[in-house]
């Protein structure tokens, strides 16, 4: 718990857009619980919760630094089985919508975690907060 406190606490140091591009990408994640109905959020759940233990370890070894973005590569065969699933759920308003939200958000945090993780692997290990 304290890791997570701790993870949360460096977040909220970064400039105020990250902050709320962090939050609001766990949000629409977290809006899993109102799908758990579904296979899909049970799996996009799955998937923040592999993210959300990963996360606040990788703090705790090496502080705030881009290697944090590996914790979300999860996220990548998660969004290609929703990717297979659309047909399927496209039905399902609510849940459609939320799952196009998810491949928005998800998928520009990958792009930035990609970026973030080779930097990180070429020796641009400096916290960022």
């Amino acid at each position: 718990m304290k890791a997570m406190l701790n993870l949360a606490k460096d977040i909220n140091k970064m400039p105020i857009f990250w902050v709320i591009w962090v939050w609001c990408l766990f949000s629409a994640n977290m809006a899993a619980v109102f799908f758990l109905g579904h296979l899909e959020g049970k799996v996009v759940l799955g998937c923040i919760m592999v993210a959300a233990t990963l996360m606040p370890y990788l703090h705790s070894k090496f502080g705030y630094v881009r290697l944090l973005g590996a914790a979300h590569f999860v996220w990548l065969p998660m969004l290609i089985w929703l990717y297979t699933r659309l047909d399927s759920i496209k039905l399902v308003e609510g849940l459609y919508k939320w799952i196009l939200l998810i491949f928005f958000l998800d998928g520009i945090s990958l792009i930035i975690d990609i970026i973030d993780v080779v930097k990180y692997s070429l020796g641009q290990r400096k916290p960022t907060v």
